[in-house]
């Protein structure tokens, strides 16, 4: 067995003595991205439970950087932060009655969960398109990993039948723990987004009598050695932008937070931003290649575009799930391709890729996801 493994082992073995601690039923441990920061998922779930009155429930966000960490208003004062790795830490993993995360848990698989917990994973993508877990380019102990935190999780909610459908055996988790639920980060897209488009307009300066294009690619390579994919002739787009909606477009430049990405001249960056969601809300057009971001996107109506230069070599890379001449919006290899695209878009059929993908993937996406996962999880 591999050193790492044996390690692995011996550390969960030791962790056990947690088990002299209470399991705090009315603990919650949240995580996102790995500690990243406070965001997708669990940031709009814990929201939902403040705004549904649960201030009995003690809410711990686990990040890597305590003193620096954004804590959006709704939950400022509301919550404790702990920093990953740390005594609390893995304290929390042991006793909080339930865990909700949405990519990893730093060093979770050094955790045994215990019977009386609860292990929410939300995911942090709708749709199915990019391959992942198992089916990805995993080492032998990331694969032992991933099947030993699988093992773990009791929920994980899924935003289409086709994401049930595959996910299951790519993370090994039993199928019988996917919750067909919508994801509770896309629940406000069902709603007025008038001012979360305001609210980004006031934060980045941007002229009133503009629109918004959204470019938000996905990173390149590896997760843990990400790259960017770099620039992207604006010039062209913006002026097709202009002739095919006749109003002039600004451009929010969103790269993965995966990567440190390289700096466009005359766009908005946007990458620091602290909340996709809102970004996606207020834009008008969105750019973007493999991202689940177009899965969001696509519920809100509005038109997009795929720009996908490197699509043979990504696919070989990486694969897909689906076929890329099903997703909701339509893709192009070159930027020639995108401009004719751009300047024929068609509202109408449009409408009809959107809704022809959604019945292709059986959607859940209804706006009562957090609702949902609130009676799933009883409280």
């Amino acid at each position: 067995m591999n050193l790492k493994l044996v390690g692995i082992y011996l550390v969960r073995f030791l962790m056990r003595g947690f088990c002299l601690l209470p399991v705090k039923k009315k603990e919650i441990l949240f995580c996102a991205y790995v500690g990243k920061n406070i965001s997708c998922n669990p940031m709009y779930f814990n929201k939902y439970l403040l705004e549904q009155g649960r201030t009995d429930l003690c809410y711990l966000w686990a990040v890597k950087d305590v003193e620096n960490t954004w804590i959006p208003p709704e939950l400022n004062g509301r919550v404790r932060l702990i920093r990953v790795k740390s005594f609390a830490y893995f304290k929390a993993l042991m006793t909080a009655g339930i865990v909700i995360y949405n990519l990893g848990l730093p060093m979770g698989s050094l955790a045994p969960k215990r019977k009386k917990q609860l292990w929410v994973q939300t995911w942090h993508g709708g749709g199915a398109f990019k391959a992942a877990g198992k089916d990805t380019n995993m080492t032998p102990v990331q694969k032992a990993v991933e099947k030993m935190t699988g093992k773990q999780i009791d929920i994980f909610l899924s935003s289409n039948q086709r994401f049930t459908d595959v996910f299951p055996e790519a993370v090994e988790v039993e199928a019988s723990h996917f919750y067909n639920t919508g994801l509770p980060r896309n629940d406000m897209l069902f709603g007025d987004l008038t001012p979360f488009r305001k609210k980004v307009f006031r934060y980045f300066g941007i002229p009133e009598d503009k629109k918004i294009l959204l470019y938000a690619p996905t990173f390149r390579g590896d997760f843990y050695h990400a790259e960017d994919n770099g620039t992207v002739e604006y010039r062209r787009i913006l002026e097709a932008l202009k002739e095919r909606f006749g109003q002039e477009f600004v451009v929010l430049e969103r790269k993965h937070y995966a990567v440190k990405p390289e700096i466009s001249e005359g766009v908005y960056p946007a990458s620091d931003y602290p909340d996709m969601q809102e970004l996606l809300a207020a834009a008008d057009v969105l750019i973007t290649d493999y991202s689940s971001s177009m899965w969001d996107f696509a519920l809100t109506g509005k038109p997009g575009f795929l720009y996908t230069p490197d699509l043979k070599h990504y696919t070989q890379e990486r694969d897909f799930y689906m076929p890329i001449e099903t997703w909701p919006y339509p893709y192009a290899e070159t930027l020639d391709t995108l401009i004719w695209q751009i300047q024929t878009y068609d509202p109408q059929k449009g409408e009809e890729r959107r809704n022809t993908f959604f019945r292709l993937v059986t959607s859940y996406e209804n706006g009562t996801a957090c609702r949902q996962l609130k009676e799933l999880l009883k409280l």
